[in-house]
Order: structure tokens, then C-alpha cells, then sequence
């Protein structure tokens, strides 16, 4: 007779490979040495021992019995475990199994941070985050974890990000992707303010909405929810805007490049002021309004606002020169 039919499973589990058999049902967890002790209801040490199979000492019956149950709770077949664990794939390999630098970097767009940032919040170094997003280098079991916490945060289906990474977005991650600054102008020109004054209707600083603007750094996803709602009342869907950036001209540098001079006295011609009078209106000195129409200093930002809205009181278009 075949001596195989005498012997039983927990004996075959216990035979040379059962360190990789509890290896893969713990992988198939996705869970650490410890947390997966604490599910089995042993010590560390001792299931650090098992996947080691140092000195040949493997888990007691009563051991093998409880990751049996833990097994077929995930749809692992013992029998077929202990054939061949490879037939058994977890979900960090199935990660890194192809295009995980794309993956990678739709989770650090959908997260709402530049590399140097994201690294900080994986807990690697920005070096190694670039590896991992040019495919130069793949993240290991123990940064996989901290990646996909990341992923599931900024609301992303693992199950989705890998059957197609290249189709796992949303209007964040494409309004951060390209383009930013521009995006954020447009609706700040739609706005007619200033940076000053678009920083304080969305809650930070001039110097930080002119540095979005210059692309040195992208605002978080708390900004970006205040940005959307701002666009929104403007009628600009995010969508639209990242289909096209430059929905709004800087109408404030055109005026400033063409022969603006000629257009300021018109409009103050229109209001039958003279310059001293036409600076009171506008709170601004006489030898200022008097620069302006030499052209020897331009208007700032907000005083060109200004002289558009009272050449509007006076149907002029201030860019008609």
C-alpha cells in the first residue's frame, strides 16, 4: 500500500516548506509577523521561528488546526497549499507585479502631494519614491502597506488600481497633474482679484496661490476643495478646466503691454476730472494717475480693477486702444 494514505494532513503540512506554506497564508493576510501571532493566539517569536523552519520546529497541532481555519476563511485550500503555495498570490505581489510605478504615482496624485512630501508620509526617502515611480527600483512588502493606507485615504480601489492603473484618476489628481497654475489663475481671473485676494477667499496666503500658480508646489486636497467650490460658483467645472487650462486670459498684463497711457486719460476725460480729482477717486496720488498716463509706471493689479469698473460706468472697453 502507498504509506501517503497513512499520513495525515497536518503531518504533510509538516513537512520540509512549511515555513513558506504559513508564510503565504500570512502574506495572503497581508498583515506582519506580529499581527499575525496575535491572530493565531501564539507569540512573535515563535511564528517568526515556523516561517524560518529553524531546527525543523513547526506549530502543534492545535496551531496547525487555527491556521487551517484562518486559511479557508480567505479561500485557501490546504491541500492545494501544501502541493504548491505559489498557485496562492497576495496582494503585494499582484501589486508589483506589473506598472507599480504607475500605480504609484496615481497614489501620490489622488493623495494631493508632490514626491518630496509623499515620501515623508510612506516613510521612505524622496530618492527612493522616484525609483519606485520610474520603475528603476519596486517598493518592498513592508513600504506596499503604507502605500496602499495612502491609497485606500485618498478613496482608490486596490482591485481596481490594478487591473488598470492608467484609468484610476479623478478631477484632483488630473487638476494637480498638468497644468496647475494655469488652472488656478483662470479661476482667479474669472474672479478679477488679486493674489492677495484670492488667497483670502479660499483661506491662505497671496505667496501661496502665486507659488501654485508658478507650479513650484501644488495645493493639498483641503485647498483644492475650497478652489473647486470657488470655480463652481463661476459656472467652471473642474473637469472643463483641465481640458482647458487657459480658459481666462490675464486681461491685466494685456492691458499693461499695450499703450494703457491713452486709455486711463480717456477714462478720466469721461468723468470730466481732473487728474488730482481722478486720483481721489480712485485713492491713489495725483503724480501716480499722471505716471500712468505717461506710461513711466504701470497700475498695480488692483488699480487696474479699479479703472476697469469705472471705464465700465462709462461704456468705455478698457482695452479698446
Amino acid at each position: 500500500m502507498d504509506p501517503e494514505v497513512f499520513i495525515d494532513d497536518y503531518t504533510r503540512f509538516c513537512m520540509p516548506g512549511y515555513g513558506r506554506r504559513i508564510r503565504k497564508i500570512r502574506d495572503m493576510y497581508g498583515v506582519s509577523q506580529q499581527e499575525f501571532s496575535d491572530m493565531l493566539g501564539c507569540d512573535r517569536a515563535s511564528e517568526s521561528v515556523w516561517e524560518t523552519e529553524i531546527n525543523n520546529i513547526h506549530p502543534r497541532r492545535d496551531m496547525y488546526l487555527k491556521l487551517r481555519e484562518l486559511a479557508e476563511d480567505i479561500g485557501i485550500n490546504m491541500d492545494k497549499l501544501i502541493e504548491n503555495p505559489d498557485q496562492y498570490i497576495d496582494e503585494y505581489s499582484v501589486f508589483i507585479e506589473k506598472d507599480w510605478d504607475v500605480k504609484i504615482r496615481k497614489i501620490r496624485l489622488a493623495y494631493g502631494l508632490p514626491m518630496e512630501s509623499f515620501s515623508e508620509v510612506i516613510g521612505c526617502d524622496a530618492q527612493t519614491l522616484e525609483h519606485w515611480e520610474i520603475a528603476w527600483t519596486r517598493p518592498s512588502r513592508f513600504f506596499y502597506f503604507a502605500l496602499k493606507k495612502a491609497a485606500i485615504a485618498a478613496g482608490i480601489d486596490m482591485a481596481d488600481l490594478n487591473t488598470n492603473p492608467e484609468k484610476v484618476s479623478g478631477e484632483y489628481a488630473d487638476f494637480i497633474e498638468a497644468d496647475c497654475g494655469r488652472k488656478i489663475q483662470s479661476i482667479r481671473l474669472a474672479y478679477g482679484l488679486t493674489l492677495d485676494g484670492f488667497g483670502k477667499l479660499i483661506g491662505c496666503t497671496g505667496e501661496a496661490v502665486a507659488k501654485w500658480e508658478k507650479g513650484s508646489c501644488v495645493p493639498g486636497i483641503k485647498y483644492y476643495k475650497t478652489i473647486e467650490k470657488l470655480a463652481l460658483a463661476r459656472k467652471i467645472t473642474i473637469g472643463f478646466l483641465n481640458e482647458d487650462p487657459e480658459l481666462f486670459e490675464d486681461d491685466y498684463e494685456a492691458f499693461c503691454n499695450d499703450a494703457f497711457g491713452p486709455v486711463v486719460r480717456k477714462i478720466r476725460k469721461a468723468y470730466a476730472a481732473r487728474q488730482v480729482d481722478f486720483a481721489d477717486m480712485l485713492g491713489v496720488s495725483g503724480s501716480t494717475v499722471r505716471f500712468w498716463e505717461a506710461q513711466r509706471v504701470k497700475p498695480s493689479r488692483k488699480n487696474y480693477l479699479s479703472l476697469k469698473e469705472l471705464a465700465a460706468g462709462k461704456g468705455i472697453d478698457i482695452h479698446d486702444t
